[in-house]
């Protein structure tokens, strides 16, 4: 019976002992489901903090971006611009505004002008559930460096589920950099405003734009975009197409796919027009190539038409070229530093420029003199000219300054930028020895990255032909001085030393100056752009009684270079010796020397230049300019013979501060022509050739140190650094 009973006992035991495992084992995994159901949730909302964060720090980037852009818009400043009444003239000053010696913060930026162009970003936003808080945690920026890198954290925090509270730090370093403008990426690019009326006998291949409205009638060839911006400081609505309040649309012509391909007549030099996006022979992507349709109708015509761009593409003023502290300068000397033939000019083996250009004119004189014979500097001091044969081209590598006037023709090689303090005169062609060419619109089997590009880039204008020439300056009347062609403009201050007022054809001013009128700056604006540091060099001088500029006429002063003694023969009273050896007292002839002053016809600054007009003796410009004889018809008289500037082709890409203006015969322009105003008459025959080497996206991108063309703002930031931090290393409050 006891032994019945213990078993009974024993059994009770075990059920418990198994009942109590039973529900240890339960609770163990009932609490690990609930930890990693909460760590789940931990997770979880660590992942959508962490894009919140992120998130929030795309739009502060953007946001940063993009008042720095309106900083430069705005200011008309970039690399090497100005900034009146400052001590530097980086556009990276908008920058130094931040002071992180307080830890983080909301603000960057600084007022630039009459504009408050600084930053703020939210205390708090929410993203997705999380409470983000973004602040400037630094900014880097040395004085010369063309970069500001800013850092930016960002902190989000999210409630889980179970009420566990989740948080994200995100730290990011950015750096906002001046690239190649993109007003580059366009065949044709005018700042103010563009016309397009050159009916069947003008071709493009590329994109053309204007930051306002575009005139284009409907037999213009445009194998390409066609942009238009709404412009509030010009007053202008951004319609590309027909204006003045004329009705009807107006879209333009263009190839389609199977014409483009074939045709070899309508590009000038067929084998530069602008390859195919789709590449007929590899099949490859050509990024910036000619979207061509397959049938060019009226819808694919309106379809390329871009009106009323909410933003213009920002066109940089070339700022201060000739002081010891400009960028341009600066930028060029360490390119030649890390290597010598980096940023030079040479032809038949000679260098004739490294880096700048400080030496004589064409007139080859240091020193001219004023109508008062008082000796000042030749105007042409520091203006070059450059004429490249087949045998002998102009050799051109990297940037280099040229800090007066460029008169250039004929044959170039190389890549590399002349950058002219003054006007550029292209007085011929102007033809690469080792060209790029896209036959059959390919790139396949080429070399084109490394191929000759050169840039002319002009503080003042581009001059095309010889504007001495009957008719040239008429011609061109309606185009350069009519307030729809050329709207009232601000000025960058540096140009101040080249003639340019603060405002521009401005009609509502008893003073207006237009590109026709005599080069003229007040006494009170040169001196506070001379008190700035702004107009250490005036290409061809100043005259500071009437405020205008000099140029070479041919004209000579009459100078008094010194003086001798001549004798001559005067009757006097006095002691003598007479014939017969004895002193004697009257009248008699007597040898007396006079001091008689020494007289040169020295050459003579006359200070009555015109915007177009180059610094240097109009001979110059008269003496290389090419001309031929061209059969015309008018439907009212006929066939006739007219004498046309022989300006056929033009390989390079034209960027300058003002207006492009010029006669030329049928030209090709092959690169791109980049300009705030343009004026240009042509006899027959117009072609623009957009070279894509210019595209950033292009694969046959040239870099742009080794170029050197203009440098804007207009560029996505590039993220250097990324990283996630712990908690509590930086304290938001």
């Amino acid at each position: 019976m006891k032994k019945t009973n213990f078993r009974s006992g024993s059994a009770l035991i075990t059920v418990l002992v198994l009942t109590g495992t039973s529900l240890i084992v339960l609770g163990g995994v009932l609490g690990y489901v609930s930890q990693a159901t909460r760590m789940t949730s931990y997770y979880e909302s660590k992942s959508i903090c962490r894009l919140a964060a992120q998130s929030e720090i795309e739009v502060a980037k953007a946001a940063i971006n993009r008042q720095f852009q309106f900083s430069l818009n705005r200011a008309a400043r970039i690399v090497g611009g100005d900034a009146m009444g400052v001590t530097s003239v980086s556009s990276y000053d908008w920058f130094d505004a931040y002071d992180g010696s307080t830890g983080t913060k909301r603000t960057i930026g600084k007022v630039v002008g009459t504009r408050d162009a600084t930053l703020t970003l939210a205390e708090t936003v929410t993203n997705n559930g999380c409470i983000v808080k973004v602040r400037i945690g630094r900014v880097e920026h040395t004085v010369g460096d063309q970069w500001a890198n800013v850092t930016l954290v960002a902190e989000a925090t999210r409630s889980g589920r179970g009420g566990a509270t989740c948080k994200s730090v995100i730290e990011e370093t950015i750096r906002f950099a001046q690239q190649r403008s993109q007003v580059f990426n366009n065949a044709y690019f005018v700042n103010n405003f563009g016309w397009f009326e050159g009916g069947d006998s003008t071709f493009v291949n590329g994109d053309i734009r204007s930051n306002g409205d575009m005139k284009l009638d409907n037999k213009v060839t445009v194998n390409g975009h066609i942009y238009a911006a709404r412009n509030d400081t010009l007053g202008a609505n951004g319609v590309p197409g027909i204006i003045y309040g004329d009705s009807g649309t107006t879209v333009g012509n263009m190839h389609e796919l199977t014409k483009y391909k074939s045709s070899s007549t309508d590009y000038g030099t067929s084998n530069r027009a602008r390859p195919l996006e789709l590449d007929p022979i590899t099949g490859g992507i050509n990024k910036g190539g000619y979207s061509a349709p397959e049938n060019a109708n009226t819808s694919a015509k309106s379809s390329r038409l871009h009106p009323n761009q909410e933003f213009s593409v920002e066109m940089p003023y070339i700022g201060d070229l000739s002081s010891n502290d400009s960028d341009y300068r600066a930028w060029a000397q360490e390119l030649h530093d890390a290597d010598p033939n980096m940023s030079t000019i040479k032809k038949g083996g000679q260098t004739l420029v490294s880096v700048y250009y400080d030496g004589v004119g064409p007139s080859g004189e240091r020193y001219y003199y004023d109508s008062n014979g008082n000796q000042v500097q030749a105007p042409d001091y520091g203006a070059i000219v450059l004429v490249g044969t087949a045998a002998q081209p102009i050799e051109i590598n990297g940037p280099v300054i040229i800090p007066n006037d460029v008169i250039i023709k004929g044959y170039v090689k190389g890549q590399g930028t002349i950058y002219s303090g003054r006007n550029i005169h292209i007085v011929g062609d102007i033809i690469y020895k080792n060209p790029p060419q896209w036959n059959n619109r390919s790139t396949s089997g080429t070399d084109n990255k490394n191929k000759d590009l050169l840039g002319l880039m002009a503080k003042g204008n581009i001059v095309l032909g010889d504007y001495s020439q009957d008719g040239w300056e008429s011609s061109m009347e309606r185009t350069m001085t009519t307030s729809t062609y050329v709207p009232a403009y601000d000025c960058d201050t540096s140009d101040a030393a080249i003639g340019y007022p603060q405002r521009f054809n401005d009609t509502t001013s008893s003073s207006r100056l237009h590109y026709q009128s005599v080069e003229k700056v007040d006494s009170s604006y040169f001196a506070q752009c001379q008190s700035a540091g702004l107009a250490d060099f005036v290409p061809g001088g100043r005259d500071s009684s009437t405020g205008q500029f000099g140029k070479d006429r041919g004209e000579t002063e009459r100078v008094k270079v010194g003086s001798h003694k001549e004798p001559k023969t005067e009757s006097v009273l006095g002691w003598y010796v007479g014939k017969n050896g004895k002193n004697k007292y009257g009248w008699h002839d007597e040898t007396v020397y006079h001091d008689v002053d020494d007289f040169e016809d020295r050459p003579k600054t006359s200070y009555d230049r015109k915007y177009y007009e180059s610094v240097c003796n109009d001979d110059i410009i008269r003496s290389l300019s090419e001309y031929k004889t061209v059969r015309l018809y008018d439907k009212r008289y006929g066939w006739y013979t007219s004498t046309q500037p022989k300006i056929d082709q033009i390989d390079a890409v034209l960027y300058n501060n003002h207006t492009i203006c010029g006669r030329i015969g049928d030209c090709s322009f092959n690169g791109a022509l980049v300009c705030r105003n343009e004026a240009i008459t042509y006899s027959t025959k117009l072609y623009l050739n957009w070279d894509i080497r210019l595209y950033s996206g292009s694969n046959e991108t040239v870099d742009n140190d080794k170029v050197g063309l203009a440098k804007s703002s207009d560029n996505p930031p590039q993220v250097i650094d990324w990283r996630e931090l712990p908690e509590g290393i930086v304290t938001f409050d």
